[in-house]
């Protein structure tokens, strides 16, 4: 073969590699339905791909985790409304039984079931969402309270990321709410105290515990109030975390995905391309098509 032969044989074999690399990549946008799979596609469309993606996994996160605490807050909701359900119940039999007309066995009698309030409420304080308990604080893996009504968590408050790098409690703080930290009345053992005035029959004490379980019923209320709130934080995070996602993930498809019927026309025109650049080398050498791609 001459050198001019072969130099134009080098060219023709130039032109179907690339008329059959474009009809490859023309094969993998229309398949994918992606314009951009690599940074070489579209640097710039590439670069912008990246921060979205970020982006969006960031938002998906916060919803995640906004959705998950409001589920937490919202049995801690239900345990608290059962601790103020009992209170409510404490404090009828304290007014009944400190009327005169009750004798010490009646009184007595009753005693049981303040105790079984008392009960109640660990059972409440120690619920669980999923494999964590709710209300101990950071120690949320084993139960906060003891069958005596003790306090084996800590004073942490849970967070939870609401927005990027804000983070809101997402927590009730049991010490505060049902023990009395802080200065306030420690639910279990006013129960306790209750119980004891009922069995010896002390009906002052019964008479001046009203006052401390409408502390103590004040006092739960205050942390229902506090919850309320933080649902409603969590509730517009989650909202503005999902509006962000759905954002995200149409900037993204507009970025990276391919437009089907372009993707099928620019594969047409590339295997069209591809075809004339072979019947071009063939008729040039007199090649069948198989000789030319050996």
């Amino acid at each position: 073969m001459r050198v001019s032969e072969r130099m134009i044989y080098d060219n023709v074999m130039r032109n179907a590699g690339a008329a059959r690399s474009r009809v490859e990549d023309a094969s993998n946008v229309a398949s994918t339905g992606l314009r951009v799979s690599r940074a070489s596609d579209d640097p710039a469309a590439a670069a912008e791909l990246a921060t979205r993606r970020q982006a969006l996994s960031r938002a998906d996160a916060i919803a995640d985790a906004t959705g998950r605490a409001s589920d937490e807050l919202d049995a801690a909701d239900g345990a608290l409304n059962t601790v103020t359900t009992s209170l409510a119940r404490a404090r009828e039999i304290a007014v009944q039984f400190s009327n005169a007309t009750y004798s010490a066995t009646d009184r007595a009698g009753v005693a049981t079931e303040v105790d079984q309030l008392g009960q109640q409420i660990i059972a409440a304080l120690n619920q669980q969402v999923g494999n964590r308990y709710i209300f101990g604080g950071s120690i949320d893996d084993r139960p906060p309270f003891d069958t005596s009504g003790n306090y084996l968590g800590d004073a942490q408050t849970r967070k939870v990321e609401i927005a990027p790098c804000v983070l809101q409690d997402a927590s009730v703080r049991a010490d505060v709410a049902s023990k009395g930290a802080n200065g306030g009345v420690d639910v279990l053992s006013m129960l306790k105290s209750l119980s004891t005035a009922l069995q010896t029959n002390d009906v002052a004490a019964l008479q001046s515990s009203l006052d401390t379980i409408a502390s103590a019923t004040a006092q739960v209320s205050a942390a229902r109030t506090q919850v309320g709130a933080t649902q409603n934080t969590l509730s517009d995070a989650q909202a503005v975390a999902k509006s962000a996602s759905t954002l995200e993930k149409t900037a993204i498809s507009r970025a990276g995905d391919a437009d089907s019927i372009d993707a099928a026309s620019q594969l047409a025109l590339a295997q069209r391309a591809l075809q004339a650049s072979l019947d071009s080398g063939a008729q040039t050498f007199q090649f069948s098509l198989l000789d030319i791609l050996k």
